[in-house]
């Protein structure tokens, strides 16, 4: 390593006004009608030698190509970063405001959707990372993972039929078995092996249901100055941002735990923090009500202050950033006609009763005529010690696990919902066992072996840096 490497980091808080329509619940009616805690957004920049990147993630449930798109070619028109140096993504928190209208939310609350907050957030999110890229200074980078566990379990057990028992939700006992056997088989996913366990022996505890495999890592990469002092910490973790759905609190904006996970970081170091959405499409809190959010966000946040402080060393390189292009096989969906036809017959099909119907008539028109729908995967890594990889998408577990498996890097973070938001990415197995995922995907089968491998390049692609 001959160039020193320089790191920038920038927050800037993006809570919006009240009275704007919230994202993650169909059964949402109206608009929002205050504010728990503040939404943000979090920037770093990254320099060496020849090579540069800028990654922004925000509090928003997840973020469009357009979106993107708008961040990338104002972040190139302010500052020397190409717009394919740029990560855009987001923390999957349940309780941000919608930035578009939407298919599966009520229809009437498309005209509480305000584009120019929207508009105005582009411009915000790229002056975060431009700001972070002017700040820049000298750094020394150090990645480590740790386990959370008993924090996150696999919503999706399977029955002895081979068929999905969707639980959202466990009774506290069960959640707590479905976690520690999730943990277990996780650990069975050995890097450069063969596929690990994904399902377990039928549990008493659970009804006779299998459960499913649950990854409990928390990688960490720990940014400091020469002297020691903290520049910024980013961490990932796999666990839907859906704690805290009290009905008295069920339309007002907070970060959910990554904003609680962010504050441990924050409150003990004085800088800021990056929390990243794991693979977690089929992964929920073990605890959802009353303080879920400061639990499960404390106990993330201190696994990953425990990586930060065990951290030691001269530093890891050189920075090599890449991305490649997938394309996504298309299930087989009904024609508009079949789909409106389903809408039509609801009793209200503008209403939260039609929320299914109107999301399944969506993904007829945005995908129905089409083969295959490509999407980008990027890419950045420090040495052979860390490495990132951002797939679009929500992104069941198993897809993250086959990746850290034949991941080049000593760690690795799999980040979902970056540059793109088109809903779940099943695995082909996930598919033939049904639920609420593989229905509310347009990606039919080979969508898994088209995202494991494209990650897996563009990491490789990376580690070349």
């Amino acid at each position: 390593m001959d160039a020193q490497l320089k790191v920038g980091v920038s927050q800037i808080d993006m809570t919006p006004p009240i009275g704007l329509t919230m994202s993650g619940y169909g059964a949402r009616d109206h608009a929002s009608e205050g504010v728990l805690e503040p939404l943000s957004a979090v920037a770093l920049a990254f320099e060496q030698g020849d090579e540069a990147c800028g990654l922004v993630v925000a509090d928003l449930i997840g973020v469009k190509e357009e979106f993107t798109q708008v961040v990338r070619d104002r972040v190139a028109a302010l500052s020397d970063l190409a717009p394919e140096k740029v990560f855009v993504c987001a923390t999957h928190t349940h309780w941000g405001p919608t930035l578009e209208p939407t298919d599966y939310l009520p229809t009437h609350l498309n005209a509480s959707v305000s584009p120019e907050y929207t508009g105005n957030l582009a411009l915000r999110l790229a002056s975060a990372i431009v700001e972070a890229w002017n700040g820049r200074e000298p750094a020394v980078a150090m990645a480590g993972t740790g386990e959370a566990d008993l924090v996150s379990f696999n919503r999706r057990p399977v029955t002895t039929e081979g068929k999905v028992a969707m639980s959202l939700k466990m009774e506290l006992e069960q959640a707590t078995a479905a976690s520690a056997e999730g943990a277990r088989m996780a650990r069975t996913w050995v890097k450069g092996g063969g596929p690990g366990e994904r399902l377990s022996e039928p549990l008493e505890i659970l009804g006779g249901v299998r459960a499913g495999v649950s990854d409990p890592r928390v990688p960490v990469l720990k940014l400091v100055r020469p002297d020691g002092s903290p520049i910024a910490a980013a961490f990932s973790f796999g666990c839907h941002a859906v704690c805290g759905a009290d009905m008295d609190t069920f339309y007002f904006n907070s970060p959910d735990w990554p904003g609680y996970a962010r504050a441990v970081i924050q409150g003990m170091l004085g800088c800021p923090a990056m929390a990243m959405a794991g693979s977690c499409g089929d992964q929920v809190p073990r605890v959802r009500r009353g303080d879920a959010r400061k639990r499960v966000g404390h106990s993330v946040g201190a696994e990953a202050l425990r990586v930060w402080e065990l951290l030691d060393g001269d530093g890891i390189g050189p920075l090599g950033v890449a991305s490649t292009t997938v394309r996504v096989p298309v299930r087989d969906l009904p024609s508009v006609e079949e789909a409106q036809a389903a809408l039509d017959a609801k009793p209200d099909p503008q209403g939260t009763g039609a929320v299914v119907e109107r999301q399944i008539l969506g993904l007829a028109k945005h995908y129905g005529h089409l083969a295959y729908k490509e999407y980008e995967l990027w890419a950045m890594g420090l040495g052979d010690q860390w490495g990132l990889v951002g797939l679009p998408g929500e992104i069941l577990d198993e897809i993250g696990l086959q990746i850290q498996q034949q991941s080049p890097f000593e760690h690795t973070a799999v980040i979902e919902l970056a540059l793109a938001c088109p809903g779940y990415f099943p695995t082909d197995a996930a598919r033939k066992e049904g639920g609420y995922e593989p229905m509310w995907s347009f990606a039919g089968e080979g969508a898994e072996a088209a995202l494991v491998n494209g990650a897996v390049a563009a990491l490789k692609e990376a580690a070349r840096g």
